[in-house]
């Protein structure tokens, strides 16, 4: 069986550029190895030198299938996510979204933007007092988390439409 593409748009706050790779790296250690799918990440370190950066950004929206939404406080208070980038993805006729607790927020005080309805992906196991943002990772615990992840990704690429699941190629 061939595996089917799934574009995804990764988005996180420039502030947390370092985190955010790090993150990335054990994500896509974890997606490689899908059965199902091939997945195609497009992050701004994809834009050529020289190259429109908006018009760069606009398109790899127009062409995800999801967005992988790394969300920090830095990231919620981002007036370019708020203003075009968060609309592809809340609303009316959102694309899908996949929203990972790259750093602990307050869901109680911080302006979700939109986001207040949508399940936050954060590690949560028995043994811990509250759910854990991929910053509180350590060690193992990083690994852990971004399979956890995958996981629940892959579960919910299975249960879509095919219309929402990604491109055969």
């Amino acid at each position: 069986m061939a595996k089917q593409d799934v574009h995804v748009f990764v988005s996180y706050a420039r502030a947390n550029k370092d985190l955010a790779s790090r993150f990335l790296r054990r994500f896509r250690e974890q997606t490689e190895a899908s059965k199902r799918f091939r997945y195609v990440f497009w992050q701004d370190g994809s834009i050529l030198v020289g190259e429109d950066w908006q018009k760069a950004i606009q398109n790899a929206l127009d062409n995800s299938d999801l967005g992988l939404l790394l969300i920090s406080p830095a990231f919620l208070g981002s007036q370019y996510i708020t203003e075009e980038e968060l609309p592809r993805f809340v609303g009316g006729r959102a694309k899908p979204v996949i929203p990972v607790m790259l750093q602990p927020i307050d869901t109680e005080l911080h302006d979700l933007k939109g986001l207040e309805d949508r399940q936050i992906f954060s590690l949560d196991r028995p043994t811990f007092q509250d759910p854990k943002a991929f910053a509180d990772c350590k060690g193992a615990r990083r690994d852990e988390f971004a399979l956890e992840l995958f996981r629940r990704v892959e579960a919910r690429l299975a249960k879509a439409p095919p219309d929402q699941r990604g491109r055969s190629r």
